[in-house]
């Protein structure tokens, strides 16, 4: 049976999926500007994307930052990623530091939700344990921005995934053919199947995948990701045309 995570008045991986705008910004002020416009204009969670801040090293600019989006989110929920340049990102920390900074982000209260790149953290099942001592909720994710893996090893990566601990598994690919993306939606319903109460965030990406980001409803994906402005991934649509289209299907289901 479903239940999903809660999270403020949301219920993740239950019902119509989340839309979350990405913050790719590299300011303060700009990261600011985008955050209130994304909520001004009906945003349900916010991603910031740490890595596109220069400042990432300096860990008293990155509270201050954290503390002024938890406000400005009152009733939006704050993803906080820091996406390496190996999953896609702007920036590479070194592992240690990688993971202090996830650490301190947690104990700092202020995200609701917190990315961690499991596949490629060889920690990761204890420094999940940690970031949930710290009362914070993990988004466990693995990108691929070249290619689609094969099927099974799509189901196995997202079973690691949910045994590492994470709250919720992400996989986004890209596809080569259509048959890519069916296969991507293959993989989610079948781990949806078995593991009903699990949430999980799947896409694949550029013009090829679209169909994979306003399908979650239909095929077990609870998150989208949608873009006002800047987009942070190949595909990403705009966030009214998402939501439209979201909230078409959700009324025929």
């Amino acid at each position: 049976m479903e239940k999903g995570i809660k999270i403020k008045q949301y219920t993740i991986g239950t019902g119509r999926p989340l839309i979350c705008v990405p913050i790719v910004e590299t300011s303060k002020e700009q990261i600011y500007e985008a955050a209130r416009q994304a909520v001004q204009q009906g945003a349900e969670a916010l991603e910031w994307r740490m890595d596109w801040f220069g400042q990432i090293e300096q860990w008293c600019e990155v509270e201050k930052i954290l503390c002024d989006l938890a406000k400005i989110c009152q009733e939006t929920v704050l993803l906080c990623t820091f996406r390496s340049k190996s999953q896609g990102g702007e920036q590479q920390l070194p592992e240690a530091e990688y993971i202090q900074l996830l650490q301190n982000v947690a104990e700092s209260g202020y995200a609701d939700l917190l990315d961690l790149e499991v596949l490629a953290c060889g920690k990761a099942p204890a420094v999940i344990q940690q970031l949930h001592q710290a009362g914070q909720k993990i988004i466990g994710s693995q990108h691929y921005f070249s290619h689609t893996p094969e099927m099974v090893q799509m189901q196995q990566e997202l079973q690691q995934i949910q045994e590492a601990g994470a709250d919720i598994g992400k996989l986004a690919v890209m596809p080569s053919n259509a048959r890519d993306v069916l296969h991507l939606l293959e993989a989610t319903v079948q781990l949806k199947e078995s593991c009903p109460g699990y949430p999980l965030v799947t896409m694949a990406m550029g013009g090829l995948g679209t169909v994979s980001r306003i399908s979650g409803q239909v095929f077990g994906s609870c998150m989208t990701f949608a873009s006002i402005g800047k987009t942070s991934a190949p595909g990403q649509l705009a966030f009214h045309d998402v939501m439209l289209i979201l909230d078409k299907i959700s009324e025929s289901m």
